[in-house]
């Protein structure tokens, strides 16, 4: 297993699962007129990536092992 595709497939998915929470619209932010840029970052971006953090973990791993392996026995086979 390489811990450089698995890292590199780990953090894109997860930023993938990520990105609707984060470009989502409605959020209480919105609504404040006195917001700061500060404050809507961090109510947007941070929120967003830390928003169900164990099951996007889970489910980049899960990917990251997959592709990861797939990978190494690809590269095994040639």
């Amino acid at each position: 297993m390489n811990i450089k595709v698995f890292l590199i497939s780990f953090v894109s998915v997860y930023v993938l699962i990520s990105l609707p929470a984060i470009l989502g619209v409605g959020y209480v932010i919105d609504w404040v007129p006195e917001a700061t840029l500060f404050q809507k970052f961090k109510g947007y971006v941070i929120d967003g990536v830390t928003d169900n953090f164990l099951i996007k973990i889970i489910i980049s791993c899960i990917v990251g092992i997959v592709v990861s392996v797939a990978i190494s026995m690809r590269q095994q086979s040639k």
